[in-house]
């Protein structure tokens, strides 16, 4: 269970810092926190016409995902191509075979 401190606790601790009252014991074990399961992500703007944005949205929301995910495969699968590349994750080959037989066309 996560310790819930008040603003009182936090702005006595930092003034306790900030005053160099603040000790240290290195014998003494702290748990680390998770690794991520994911790497971090950048954001990355892109500008596109509305009617594009909408049809985005529309297959990001036919496949069941969020339009962020489906942008990433598809940057993935464009970069991959592009390299002559065969490596590319099964989720993203999957969903651009879904995608293909649903609409029709390649990803």
């Amino acid at each position: 269970m996560t310790q819930q401190y008040s603003d009182e606790q936090l702005g006595a601790a930092a003034a306790a810092f900030a005053a160099g009252a603040v000790t240290y014991d290195e014998r003494t074990r702290v748990a680390l926190p998770p690794i991520p399961e994911t790497e971090p992500m950048v954001p990355l703007g892109v500008r596109v016409p509305p009617a594009l944005a909408q049809r985005v949205r529309a297959a990001a929301d036919q496949a069941g995902v969020p339009y962020s995910q489906l942008v990433r495969e598809w940057i993935e699968l464009g970069l991959t191509d592009m390299a002559g590349d065969l490596t590319v994750s099964v989720a993203v080959l999957r969903r651009a075979i879904a995608h293909a037989a649903q609409t029709g066309h390649a990803a």
